[in-house]
């Protein structure tokens, strides 16, 4: 069945948000990383020594996917967890110096990643495109979500 009109702006969204996803993995692949421990070595640097649940909060992932991700990087030496002195219950999670350097890394060539799409679209597609994006966002967005969404 032959799809009648214009081709909807969300099928455009989907299957460019994927092509650019695609990429950006393999970019993240060759670090040893994928898309969600790369959220969390963001969460991580932005925040002085977060808890296990603040982290999982700001990249958008349950507490026991969180624990998956951390005990894979702990192990890679990435990252280290201690106790919360007032709360022996709570864990903090912090870049160790192997993690800040990696971390550094990754988050160069993150940038590149972003001015080579930059790049292709030009300035004036780019301001455009960002604001589209803002414009649907707050169009769709509901009050009351609380899911965050990862932003890098």
């Amino acid at each position: 069945m032959k799809t009648r009109g214009a081709r909807p702006i969300g099928m455009s969204l989907w299957e460019t948000t994927h092509v650019v996803y695609r990429e950006f993995e393999r970019m993240l692949a060759a670090h040893g990383l994928n898309r969600a421990t790369w959220f969390i070595l963001l969460a991580l640097d932005e925040a002085v020594h977060p808890t296990q649940r603040e982290v999982a909060r700001a990249v958008g992932i349950s507490d026991a996917t969180l624990t998956h991700h951390v005990r894979n990087l702990e192990d890679a030496g990435l990252v280290h967890r201690t106790r919360d002195p007032d709360d022996r219950r709570v864990q903090c999670i912090e870049l160790t110096d192997e993690g800040r350097a990696a971390f550094a890394r990754i988050h160069d060539d993150a940038m590149a990643f972003d001015r080579r799409m930059r790049a292709v679209l030009g300035p004036e597609t780019t301001a455009a495109l960002l604001g589209a994006l803002d414009t649907l966002t707050t169009e769709f967005a509901r009050p009351g979500d609380s899911t965050p969404i990862p932003r890098a």
